[in-house]
């Protein structure tokens, strides 16, 4: 019977000398590298060590009033081979909150057409699907469309907003 008894403290004590053991040799091993992946002086300068292009983000408030259409910021400047993270919405109409915490809109829904005329778009990146390679959006008002996407050439391209002029898209 003592046998036993001192099989399972046999196992208990090999668990306890292996803890140990790694416990032991986990403190000896020195860290590697412990450098910021980011700086703050350059924020496009390194992401997790390695190089990466210039990201540049807009977000463009789009409003149709009787007059016509608007948009703010109206003209937008990137470099070429920018990757481009581009956030359309067009505003308008009055955002209420109801009872259980849910956002309606109230007042009339716009719908306008925001293009960048003659931009190419080189690669997509899945943000406009398969096969689209420009920026063409139908928006409802309270709606915003998300894009993130890179240019393909250089050049200045009119930005429409129901077919009128509302600013300029210039890559540099």
């Amino acid at each position: 019977m003592n046998n036993t008894r001192n099989i399972p403290l046999l196992y208990i004590s090999l668990i306890f000398i292996t803890l140990g053991s790694m416990v032991l040799l986990a403190c000896g091993v020195e860290s590697g590298d412990r450098r910021p992946a980011r700086r703050d002086d350059d924020k496009t300068g390194e992401f997790h060590r390695s190089p990466v292009a210039a990201f540049e983000q807009f977000r463009v408030d789009v409003e149709k009033t009787d007059t016509g259409c608007t948009a703010e910021p109206s003209d937008i400047m990137v470099g070429e081979g920018s990757r481009v993270n581009f956030a359309v919405q067009l505003t308008g109409g009055e955002v209420t909150t109801t009872a259980t915490g849910s956002t309606q809109l109230q007042g009339e829904r716009e719908k306008v057409s925001y293009k960048v005329d003659g931009l190419a778009i080189s690669s997509s990146g899945g943000a406009f699907g398969p096969g689209i390679t420009e920026v063409d959006l139908e928006l409802e008002t309270g709606t915003r469309r998300s894009y993130s996407f890179s240019v393909a050439s250089a050049g200045a391209f009119d930005i429409l907003c129901d077919g009128e002029k509302v600013g300029t898209f210039t890559v540099n």
